[in-house]
């Protein structure tokens, strides 16, 4: 090799000619051609190359073995290449971390909860262009294309109960900072750059709902347009017919007893693995209370039927139906009624859930000596082969209508499933944590006998075949006051395997949590 292919082969091995010192949008086309920039970087390609021949100038000017040069000179020359150095340096950073931010605005879903829904306070949209609920559209993205998820926006009172719209209202309304925007979980998708939202907007959120068990994480996008919005979702999960008393929603349909707050029949559908037979003859409740009167004790035995009830607002949205009544046991001439207050049901695609209060007056503990309550779901005779399972009866319960199973009945549990060809259903009922402190205790009830004979109201078959609840040791209650309970079904699109209650168990107890950054 010549003295001059030498040379070459030295300059163009120089370490400055690693890809590392292009800017990583180099050799990616214009996104903006009119305009003749890169919006990765800022910079026009002319520039973007600067670096390059920023560090081969370095090269050919450093040299640290001419003897012959001026030390003053050689000094100041030192000075600019150091300065170039560091500048360069710089730039590198710049680059890179303006490639790690375009990149950061990026992320897949990783959000796998799909019963639950996702309630963002309206304190945290303060800073949208307007509260007029009419021209929102909220969106998600999945590989980078956009699409309308079903929502709605419910609007509370200052205490905290829903504001029912008048029969002809659009259902749009001026939301404040006690109001609630609601969408499901499941639709949630990946998070993306601004730059992929419409252009039209006139105000934009980005919201992050994080599962707090794993920190998986999944975003939606609320939109807000001044004018000629885009069409909005076009699905309905669920609706409340009042007329039937039928709640209908993608996964189920569950009807009421007219006149009554207790259910008559229930039907899993076929896209949730059921045939959209009825499994249920009805909801049953046995309360029996024992006061003391003096020298004597009164035991009055209460049903499903001896609750007063007064349904005072229905609403049906797109993700919910919302189902309010009143209700309270009337105990007699002499004593308050108990419970006593409001009761919702939250209607979704694949769940409902019903948060009630249940009151205990002061003079109503101080007679209290016992009291029994049994709610269980009787099933129809099509119940036979399906299976029971819980926490403390894990092997599974398998309905046969012989009566020949060991059950265990005294061990608290908050769930159990009731799986088979009609479908797959779990019901959860959470209790206060003062509750259980206290020693009570939701045992099970399992009853299969087909021939049992009931007189406690009209059936339309013989036999019992039932699961649900017992509360053990009611007498200890400490306190009157009110307290919170939740009764939920969600219906399960899938024959049980132990295991599958953890997730609708955690969108009870531990429910997704919603952060809000407004886009500029």
């Amino acid at each position: 090799m010549n003295t001059e292919e030498a040379k070459g082969s030295r300059k163009n091995s120089s370490p400055f000619s690693h890809p590392i010192f292009r800017p990583p949008c180099a050799d990616l086309p214009l996104q903006n051609p009119q305009r003749g920039l890169c919006d990765a970087c800022g910079f026009a390609p002319s520039d973007q190359l600067n670096l390059s021949r920023i560090w081969a100038r370095i090269l050919r000017s450093y040299s640290f073995a001419s003897p012959k040069v001026d030390c003053g000179r050689a000094k100041a020359a030192m000075s600019r290449q150091w300065f170039i150095i560091v500048f360069s340096v710089l730039h590198v950073i710049c680059i890179l971390l303006i490639d790690d931010i375009a990149t950061a605005r990026q992320a897949s879903k990783t959000l796998t909860r799909f019963h639950d829904p996702v309630i963002v306070n309206t304190s945290l949209l303060r800073e949208l262009p307007t509260r007029e609920t009419a021209r929102y559209r909220l969106y998600s993205a999945h590989q980078g294309v956009l699409s309308p998820i079903p929502f709605q926006f419910d609007e509370r009172d200052d205490t905290g109960e829903i504001v029912f719209p008048g029969k002809d209202d659009t259902g749009d309304f001026t939301f404040d900072d006690d109001d609630e925007l609601v969408f499901m979980a499941k639709d949630l998708g990946d998070r993306i750059p601004p730059s992929l939202l419409p252009g039209k907007r006139n105000g934009a959120f980005e919201i992050e709902v994080t599962d707090p068990v794993n920190e998986s994480q999944g975003w939606a996008y609320l939109l807000h347009f001044s004018e000629s919005p885009p069409p909005l979702s076009p699905v309905t999960y669920a609706t409340f017919d009042s007329e039937a008393n039928q709640a209908r929603a993608l996964f189920y349909t569950m009807d009421y007893f007219p006149g009554w707050n207790f259910f008559t029949a229930m039907r899993i559908h076929a896209i949730a693995g059921g045939t959209g037979e009825n499994i249920l003859n009805r909801m049953k409740l046995r309360i029996q209370p024992t006061f003391s009167l003096g020298l004597t004790t009164w035991s009055p035995l209460f049903t499903e039927q001896d609750m007063t009830v007064k349904i005072d607002g229905v609403k049906n949205g797109h993700v919910r139906a919302i189902r309010r009544v009143r209700q309270s046991l009337d105990l007699g001439r002499y004593l308050p009624s108990i419970p006593n207050g409001t009761t919702y049901t939250y209607f979704y695609f694949s769940s409902f859930i019903t948060p009630s209060k249940f009151k205990i007056p002061w003079l109503v503990l101080k007679l209290l000596r016992e009291f029994r309550f049994t709610g269980v779901s009787d099933f129809r005779q099509n119940a036979i082969g399906m299976k029971y399972w819980d926490a403390p009866n894990s092997q599974g319960l398998t309905f046969t209508g012989s009566h020949e199973t060991n059950v265990n009945t005294k061990e608290d549990h908050d769930w159990y499933v009731v799986s088979g060809k009609a479908g797959t259903h779990l019901q959860a009922f959470i209790i206060p944590e003062e509750w259980k402190q206290w020693g009570i205790v939701r045992g099970t009830v399992f009853l299969d006998d087909d021939l049992a004979l009931q007189g406690d109201g009209p059936e339309d078959e013989p036999g019992t075949h039932a699961a649900g609840y017992s509360l053990l040791n009611m007498a200890n209650i400490r306190e009157p006051g009110e307290y919170d309970m939740t009764m939920a079904v969600i219906v399960l699109s899938h024959p049980y395997s132990p295991g599958d209650e953890k997730e609708p168990l955690a969108m009870l107890k531990q429910p997704l949590v919603p952060n809000v950054q407004r886009i500029p």
